[in-house]
């Protein structure tokens, strides 16, 4: 394998058994970097990482983020296997249910808060921990561009990822003495399983009428791909990047412009 931007570097993804953490995760790989692969649903991390071990060993952890024990796991894992991590990607999430505020139960808030910022915070912490003990390292914690505007009837989500801003901007500033940045990349339409899930949502008798008007208010005229933004998270994470912190980057066709 040619020389790649990750060459003796670890990387520890989360969400990682499909979506943009796999596809993260292969762009790591083909880069040179050893990868620590996360996700709760163990099925789909073991059918992953027996996918990406065809072009590197991939170690795989079953871990729920939104759980501190399972974090530090994680974390011992990677740490165990390789002796540091310089490159976290902090993405796992959940959509949650589409409802007006006055529909939603606090289990449907508590459950979204738990996974997307929760989860966040607990990656971040103990990650950042290592980084600066090692003196230096790259994160990137995934948001969406709902965390930058509303959305009615997806208050939970809305409120997660605007946390997750706010704590990438947090921890870039307690990061920096340290050579450790930290960014976030927030998504707009992008075709995974999650989208699709969203189209159901808002129309169960029409989801590709709902596809359709999406695509309709994007000035590219159409979603985006896992591979696409794999190619600005990882370039964050990379030396290419190395001026680059505390920064949330759209990556939605211009819908946001």
């Amino acid at each position: 394998m040619a020389e790649g931007r990750f060459d003796g570097r670890v990387a520890v993804v989360t969400g990682g058994a499909a979506g943009f953490g796999k596809a993260v995760a292969q762009r790591l790989l083909a880069d040179g970097a050893e990868v620590v692969l996360v996700d709760r649903d163990a099925e789909a991390l073991a059918a992953t990482a027996a996918e990406l071990t065809e072009v590197r060993p991939v170690r795989a952890v079953r871990a729920d983020v939104s759980q501190e024990a399972d974090v530090a796991g994680y974390v011992a894992e990677a740490l165990d296997a390789h002796g540091r991590i310089d490159a976290f990607f902090n993405n796992a999430g959940i959509e949650g249910r589409m409802a007006p505020m006055t529909e939603l139960s606090i289990d449907d808030f508590d459950r979204v808060i738990a996974v997307n910022l929760r989860g966040v915070f607990l990656g971040l912490r103990d990650v950042l921990r290592v980084m600066k003990a090692q003196g230096g390292g790259a994160i990137v914690n995934t948001a969406s561009m709902a965390g930058i505007r509303g959305s009615a009837t997806f208050s939970p989500y809305v409120a997660s990822k605007h946390g997750v801003i706010g704590l990438t901007r947090c921890a870039a500033l307690e990061g920096a003495p340290f050579g450790i940045r930290v960014n976030t990349i927030a998504p707009g339409h992008i075709d995974t399983r999650m989208a699709r899930d969203l189209t159901h949502q808002v129309d169960p008798d029409n989801p590709q009428a709902a596809y359709e008007r999406a695509v309709a208010r994007i000035p590219l005229a159409r979603y985006g791909t896992a591979e696409e933004v794999a190619n600005l998270a990882t370039w964050l994470l990379s030396d290419e990047a190395s001026y680059v912190s505390g920064a949330t980057h759209l990556i939605d066709g211009a819908l946001n412009a």
